[in-house]
């Protein structure tokens, strides 16, 4: 222990000597500082500390040409970012580096935002040394609060660290009362795999009381073979942790998150790892994660080779199976339930009870379950009737030993059916007309069954009125179109794909080449250009503007904007780092037009996305030939600058949404700026855990978001306006017709933006009444 401490003496002396730094100060000096820093956790030793006592400690962190008004105030660092990348370096340090490091950032702004700390023990080679690949994003609050930041960066693969940079955002203040750099303790060989029986008190876990994360006693493990996590905790609110270790051999902190259950009881959350890369071989630290804003009291945790606790079983989903069910006709009901525990758990019986109204025409074949091991899902399915149109409360509950579901309810609302005869195909779609042209988002990424299968497990609520369909059909798009022109969409922006002349999801277009009713439903290519870097190139944009003339600029349905095809690019700076710089950039765009006027199109309207609208980057987009610009998703300040929460909800959504679109358009400065209606995010199908969850999106509040942008178009004078993804069913933006919303979602649009009398409008059915479907894939098996 004397070594250790002689060391970090040494090191601080080093960095004084250096830099002229690592002055002691009360901070309770600083008449700003609301509240004095915090005392570090458990152990904790001191490598590095800025106090930014004087003018001369600039010295120790160079701001850059981007950070202006610098002061140093009452033991404060002060400063302006005027421009798009504004930053701190500080190359006067080296000591070595180890897992059990961590750095302390006291600051606040006066706007939210996203930092961003760079290490690295090289000065040399791009960029100076650093990488995105050694690097942590951390929140800052805004509204001038004093902030405690607390970052792991697991930094022990670089050996010594010999820079760091701390990077701000553009049009902020920001005040820095201090950086230090401290060390909780040293690992050393551990015997075999412990079992951390902690009783509620993680007291020895805690390395800052500012951080969420609890980090065990340092220690090096062997996880050869153990594929398991399991992790004994009360919550009192629902939320995500996370197990959290760093690799031996490899940078970085790494997570897996798991859900916690708010209901202030002990449960056993078992976290399979066999599937994540990262666990393997020997781990230098490990701990866990708490949820956000959560008192939690966490008892045991233990890595093994298996689950453990007892069983334990979840409804996941109760509730209809299919979308827009009518009165007197079979509508069938599904249940979902899945082992949570870590041992085997079965099922006695499951009783549904329905109230008066109602008819069970057919019961599953089993009304039980023998056992299901932990993520066992067990599927039970009744078919029922409902003899008039109404809203009708029904209950499931469970009968067996163990820890079984508490009673489930469900509301179920039957309407009635449409009086409209069979038909052959779809029926005629009847346009409704608007005040300002609504499009929409479009994901074609939906052309096989196997595509559907993380909907079925995960969310059955979100199962589309069209069935888990084959999007290459043309019937289906058929069906797209009529529900669209009928609720007041009247243009689709589609996702679409092309790297250097290769192409994918192309299907969807080349159903709406087929489609019937192909004609009252305009498009418009929105290219998302993920594409590898240094695939674009000016010879290649040429050769994508060909194909666009060719293929799409000729359809009869394909939108304009001041009377040219307009084209949505999801990457503006791929393109622009890519091609060279915006000179080129621009240079190409006017070979592009040229092309497209001698084509007889007049030209190309580019509206460009993304989420940066920086003075830098807008100034870049207009010097380029972009007309205008919009986003993908919009919601608001509160959720675009979080890094680690992962839950929120849509009523912030809504809230900030006008702040947002506000921000936005003045910051747009000669480019004409479209509004983004968001239609919600949950990626949990597709991301699992990791996701990032808006909770709570219903049609009231979407309702309530549309008439917001009817106000902001009307202020503003804008003649289009922008929806969300309809169909992004992975990622939880959705308002195509489906289970959980029926028809509420686009029937808020027309109540919305639709004029003539509502009584004109015409009745939105489904496929079933007009006798037509199922489009499911294994529906269309010979």
């Amino acid at each position: 222990m004397n070594q250790e401490r002689s060391l970090a003496v040494v090191l601080i002396l080093l960095a004084f000597l250096a830099v002229g730094i690592c002055r002691a100060r009360d901070a309770t000096e600083s008449p700003d500082a609301l509240d004095p820093p915090t005392s570090p956790g458990r152990g904790s030793a001191a490598l590095a500390e800025w106090q930014f006592e004087s003018q001369q400690d600039l010295r120790a962190w160079q701001p850059n040409a981007h950070l202006d008004e610098l002061t140093i105030r009452d033991g404060v660092l002060r400063a302006r970012a005027i421009d798009w990348d504004p930053f701190l370096l500080c190359r006067g340090i080296s000591f070595e580096a180890r897992p059990q490091q961590y750095v302390i950032v006291r600051i606040r702004a006066g706007r939210a935002g996203i930092g961003e700390l760079f290490w690295s023990g090289q000065l040399e080679g791009p960029y100076g040394g650093l990488t995105e690949a050694k690097k942590l994003r951390f929140t800052v609050a805004g509204a001038y609060q004093w902030q405690e930041i607390v970052l792991f960066p697991m930094w022990h693969t670089e050996r010594a660290i010999r820079q760091l940079r701390l990077d701000l955002y553009e049009n902020s203040d920001f005040e820095i009362d201090s950086i230090r750099i401290r060390e909780w303790g040293r690992s050393g060989p551990s015997q075999g795999l412990p079992i951390w029986d902690l009783r509620g008190d993680a007291g020895t876990w805690q390395v800052h009381p500012s951080a969420s994360e609890l980090f065990a006693p340092a220690a090096e493990l062997d996880v050869s073979g153990k594929t398991w996590v399991t992790v004994e905790l009360a919550s009192d609110r629902d939320g995500v942790a996370a197990v959290l270790w760093a690799c031996e051999g490899a940078p970085g902190l790494q997570t897996e998150e798991f859900p916690v259950r708010g209901d202030g009881r002990s449960h056993f959350y078992n976290v399979p790892m066999a599937d994540v890369r990262a666990w393997h071989g020997r781990i230098v630290a490990f701990g866990i994660r708490s949820p956000q804003d959560a008192a939690i009291r966490l008892a045991r945790i233990q890595i093994a080779d298996g689950p453990s606790g007892p069983g334990e079983l979840a409804v996941a989903y109760f509730g209809f199976e299919d979308g827009v069910n009518r009165a007197n006709r079979p509508c069938r009901l599904l249940a979902q339930v899945v082992n949570l525990g870590g041992s085997g758990q079965g099922i006695r019986q499951v009783h549904l009870g329905i109230p008066e109204g109602l008819r069970v025409l057919s019961e599953p074949d089993r009304l039980g379950h023998p056992g299901l091991e932990h993520g066992d899902i067990a599927r039970f399915g009744w078919e029922i009737a409902a003899v008039r149109p109404g809203t009708y409360p029904v209950y499931l509950s469970f009968s067996g030993r163990g820890r079984l579901p508490p009673n489930q309810t469900a509301t179920l609302t039957f309407t009635e059916a449409p009086a409209i005869p069979r038909a052959a195909y779809v029926p005629a779609p009847k346009p409704v007309t608007t005040d300002v042209d609504v499009c929409a988002f479009y994901f074609p990424g939906w052309e096989s069954d196997a595509k559907w299968d993380c909907i079925r497990k995960v969310a059955p609520g979100r199962k589309p009125l069209l069935g888990y369909y084959d999007e290459s059909n043309p019937e289906c798009v058929d069906w797209q179109i009529k529900w669209a022109v009928e609720n007041g969409i009247s243009c689709f922006l589609v996702d679409w794909y092309w790297v250097q002349g290769r192409q994918q999801l192309t299907h969807w277009f080349d159903a709406y080449r087929q489609a019937r009713y192909r004609d009252l439903l305009k498009v418009a290519i929105m290219w998302a250009n993920h594409n590898p870097p240094g695939t674009h190139s000016t010879e290649d944009w040429l050769q994508v503007t060909g194909h666009w003339i060719d293929r799409y600029f000729s359809l009869p349905g394909y939108y304009h904007i001041d009377g040219k095809p307009a084209v949505f690019i999801w990457d503006p700076k791929a393109i622009r780092t890519d091609l060279g710089g915006s000179h080129i950039v621009r240079e190409t765009f006017e070979k592009s037009q040229a092309l497209a006027r001698q084509a007889g199109f007049g030209g190309i309207t580019l509206v460009a996305l993304g989420h940066d609208f920086s003075e830098s980057h807008i100034q870049a987009l207009r010097e380029e030939g972009y007309c205008a610009v919009t986003t993908y998703h919009e919601w608001g300040p509160g959720i675009d600058g979080q890094v680690a929460r992962r839950v929120f909800s849509y009523e912030d959504v809504v809230r900030q949404s006008t702040e947002a679109w506000q921000s936005k358009h003045k910051a747009a400065d000669g480019l004409m700026y479209y509004r983004l209606v968001d239609t919600g995010w949950d990626s949990r199908p597709w991301h699992g855990h990791k996701a990032m969850v808006i909770e709570g999106r219903t049609s009231p509040l979407f309702e309530a978001l549309l008439r917001d942008a009817r106000t902001f178009c009307r202020t503003n004078d804008k003649a289009l306006l922008i929806l969300g993804p309809v169909n992004e069913w992975g990622e939880g933006s959705y308002i195509e017709p489906c289970t959980e919303f029926g028809f509420d979602m686009l029937e808020a649009i027309r109540r919305t933006f639709a004029t003539g009398p509502a009584a004109d409008w015409p009745v939105n059915i489904s496929p079933l009444d007009a006798g037509l479907g199922p489009y499911e894939f294994d529906a269309q098996q010979p």
